[in-house]
């Protein structure tokens, strides 16, 4: 295209299609932006006979208040108990009736609703949407009930879970007094005092165009995409995005060790490094470099603990990335007085991959994994249009997405190393130690045996 030709659409506000390349195959995706602000992408799959559609709301429990602690999550059950138009359930009952599916998840920094159906139903899905962005059933009845939803998920995943309890205190020691503190699963103090007048202000603040992205991908044509949400979402009022400021590691006045309590019989230990986001370039080096420590049976820091070393029981990897912020977590479960040995085993993998990088047949597995999964992800709307919301809201622009697989193309050892001494280093390390509640007899003589000769 013409570069002249291409300044004049962009002054002129005019639709401007890009081609994207994932994997080998060429989509076309269009970006367009109502007057309200609503933000409009569409990825023409012609193959697909489905329709993908997705809305990206820029909200997440980083956007709490104090005392509104899973206010966001909440509201993730709410829109579908019902809008102006539509009775509870109604909006899951039509999209199932017409042949497609539903869902919805929140995290710390996007909510997303999505629907995917038959090419000739989603007009629908968008008229649905529509409503429930406009006119949202917020009342009593509507909020208790998902209150008790919500509260009972909450026991189920951090009360009644180890893990999830685990989970929330790390959280709570790395972020104290941070939008990452609690997650989405929130606070049961504040879920319990959500008001209605909360809902609604939370709702009226997000849930408007100027503050949502809409995604199709499937087998549509772009510009009748864009005819049928101006349609649909053109009147109802702006409202204004979520000017949300750079989210910073909180690395300066958190301690370097944290000791808490487990339900488990036996200790946890972890070694966490704070790390950068999905906007910085560095973001897909890290994901690379925890996938070759951590996924799998065959990744390096399982091999050495559980099966040469043995000093855990079970390896767990965990990597969180945000815009700004990420987390990679590595440990597990062990006997009792392991605790040095599984620090000492860890940082030494790290440190030679500090020192020489990824080993020839990790790096190319690795790398060839990304390049599989976005093979897969060409073959379902509803991946591709995940991928297209999560780099417009996550890495900061939707042409991300087509950039990827370039990425990790020309990533190179030198990137691995440079990557590695940036961010896992002491500076970014956090320790922590989870022990029993309630100590095993057996458990304590085994580990001090074990323990001897672990070094």
């Amino acid at each position: 295209m013409n570069k002249y030709l291409v300044i004049y659409l962009l002054i002129s506000g005019i639709t401007i299609p890009a081609i994207a390349q994932t994997a080998g195959i060429q989509y076309e995706i269009t970006e367009h932006i109502l007057n309200n602000g609503l933000k409009i992408l569409v990825l023409e799959k012609p193959s697909a006979p489905v329709a993908s559609l997705q809305i990206w709301y820029n909200v997440g429990s980083v956007d709490e208040t104090k005392g509104l602690k899973g206010i966001a999550h909440l509201f993730e059950h709410m829109m579908f108990r019902g809008s102006k138009n539509y009775g509870p359930q109604e909006h899951a009952n039509l999209i199932q009736q017409a042949g497609g599916r539903w869902n919805a998840y929140t995290s710390d920094e996007m909510t997303v609703y999505w629907e995917s159906v038959p090419t000739d139903k989603l007009e629908l899905a968008l008229k649905l949407e529509a409503d429930r962005m406009e006119s949202l059933t917020i009342d009593h009845n509507t909020l208790e009930t998902e209150r008790q939803v919500v509260m009972e998920e909450y026991r189920s995943r951090i009360d009644n879970d180890p893990f999830g309890s685990m989970a929330k205190d790390a959280r709570g020691y790395l972020f104290p007094n941070h939008g990452y503190e609690f997650g989405p699963i929130g606070k049961m103090e504040d879920i319990k005092n959500f008001s209605v007048e909360d809902c609604r202000n939370f709702f009226d603040v997000y849930y408007v165009p100027a503050n949502a992205t809409i995604i199709v991908a499937g087998g549509v044509k772009a510009e009748n995409v864009i005819k049928m949400v101006k349609k649909e979402f053109a009147h109802i009022p702006p409202g204004l995005p979520n000017n949300r400021k750079p989210l910073t590691i909180p690395n300066d006045y958190v301690k370097p060790y944290f000791k808490g309590k487990t339900q488990l019989p036996v200790p946890v230990t972890v070694v966490s490094f704070y790390t950068g986001g999905q906007k910085s370039r560095d973001g897909v080096v890290l994901k690379l470099i925890f996938e070759s420590l951590c996924t799998g049976k065959s990744s390096r820091l399982w091999k050495k603990l559980v099966k040469e070393k043995k000093v855990l029981e079970h390896f767990v990897g965990i990597q969180d990335q945000g815009s700004d912020v990420g987390t990679i977590f590595f440990g597990g479960v062990h006997l009792p007085f392991m605790e040095k040995a599984v620090k000492k085993n860890i940082l030494e993998e790290i440190e030679k991959i500090k020192a020489e990088g990824l080993s020839e047949d990790e790096f190319l597995k690795v790398k060839n994994k990304h390049q599989s999964k976005m093979i897969f992800q060409r073959y379902h709307s509803n991946r591709l249009a995940s991928g297209l919301g999560y780099s417009q809201l996550i890495k900061g622009d939707y042409k991300r997405f087509y950039e990827m697989q370039y990425e990790i193309e020309n990533i190179t050892q030198q990137d691995i190393i440079r990557v590695a001494n940036k961010y896992l280093i002491e500076s970014n390390m956090r320790i922590i130690h989870f022990e029993p509640k309630q100590q095993m007899f057996i458990a304590n003589i085994v580990g001090f045996i074990k323990s001897i000769f672990s070094f």
